[in-house]
């Protein structure tokens, strides 16, 4: 851990080392030296992300407090409610506010003190920005199956392994309903293949917030991938292609060195999607309409059109919530005709 994120537990560390006051000092050497660990454990209450993006909040809100002369901590709920119309008059969307709003809540439970985000001026101004920025979600298309199929005649008859990674990219991410994340971090030696399937084992996962890690299972469609689209098929072709072992990312950069073509690092997510985008281009669709969200939303849309159950897309998804789950489902217009057709008189 960095010693910057930690900066925002440093009223957690001053009340117990007494630099305040020196009569609250800890008694002894060794409760000092338990206190100097205190700020770099309460940062691990939350991911190394989400205490990185909760840093940077809280120092522009103790930079705008600072500009105003007024106190950062604790903060009084009628500056952070005026600090967050501020933040409304260049913020494209509210999640800036909502940002603003949990990372100054957390730095006052992480420092012991009262949350001033739960006042009512505060959350009514939040909810103010809510409807005041709202603007329509824009989600990529999901690919479907006759999508693949075209990706699959496009890419794979060229033998290149950059059309190969990412035709197995799609399939896989397709397959698994998986997230950039879930695929950047599949590593070579955590890819267990069997007869009729393959198991991933992701060691990080978005909701896994204690990382006991997850394992992802993808049947095979087909024995092997000159015949059928398959993404066990292709990722064995991958791996054995692209040389990869070891503790390796399945899905890294294509390098080319010596006059062959090899994976070498961690890709990006940039990377990635441009990878996409210009998969689909060549097969007479709108670059701009997909992304790496396609693959996910798409497998989940064929999975409930197939009848597949909630709760088994879910766990393949790794969704916290059925809500959020189905907020990837693209209602096909045959399905979404079932309601009056089964009305009819």
């Amino acid at each position: 851990m960095s010693e910057e994120p930690c900066q925002i537990f440093r009223s957690v560390y001053i009340l117990w080392t007494g630099a305040a006051d020196e009569q609250s000092a800890p008694v002894t050497l060794s409760l000092q030296q338990l206190a100097a660990q205190l700020p770099a454990v309460m940062a691990q209450s939350r991911a190394p992300l989400t205490v990185s993006k909760y840093g940077s909040a809280v120092r522009r809100w103790e930079q705008w407090a600072e500009l105003q002369s007024v106190q950062q901590l604790p903060a009084d709920p009628f500056h952070v409610a005026l600090y967050l119309i501020h933040l409304m008059q260049d913020a494209n969307t509210a999640a800036l506010i909502t940002a603003a709003v949990c990372a100054i809540a957390w730095f006052h439970s992480v420092n012991g003190l009262d949350n001033p985000c739960a006042n009512t001026v505060v959350s009514n101004v939040q909810q103010a920005a809510r409807r005041i920025l709202a603007k329509p979600k824009r989600r990529k298309t999901p690919l479907t199956k006759e999508v693949l199929a075209k990706l699959f005649a496009e890419l794979y008859p060229s033998k290149s392994l950059v059309d190969l990674q990412t035709l197995t990219m799609v399939v896989v991410g397709y397959a698994g309903l998986l997230r950039w994340n879930d695929l950047s971090n599949i590593y070579v030696d955590e890819v267990v293949f069997r007869d009729t399937y393959m198991a991933v084992f992701l060691e990080v996962r978005k909701n896994d917030q204690l990382r006991h890690g997850h394992w992802v299972f993808i049947s095979r469609w087909g024995k092997d991938s000159e015949d059928r689209l398959c993404p066990v098929a292709l990722m064995e072709s991958l791996l054995a292609q692209g040389k990869q072992h070891g503790y390796a990312h399945a899905f890294g950069k294509v390098a080319r060195r010596h006059g062959k073509q090899i994976v070498r690092s961690k890709m990006s997510y940039s990377n990635a999607r441009e990878l996409v985008r210009e998969a689909v281009s060549p097969v007479g669709l709108d670059p701009s309409q997909y992304g790496l969200h396609s693959l996910r939303s798409g497998g989940a849309t064929a999975a409930a059109a197939a009848g597949v159950t909630d709760r088994l897309i879910q766990r393949q998804g790794g969704w916290r919530s059925e809500s959020a789950m189905r907020a990837y489902f693209k209602e096909t217009l045959p399905a979404l005709l079932q309601v009056s057709r089964a009305l009819q008189v």
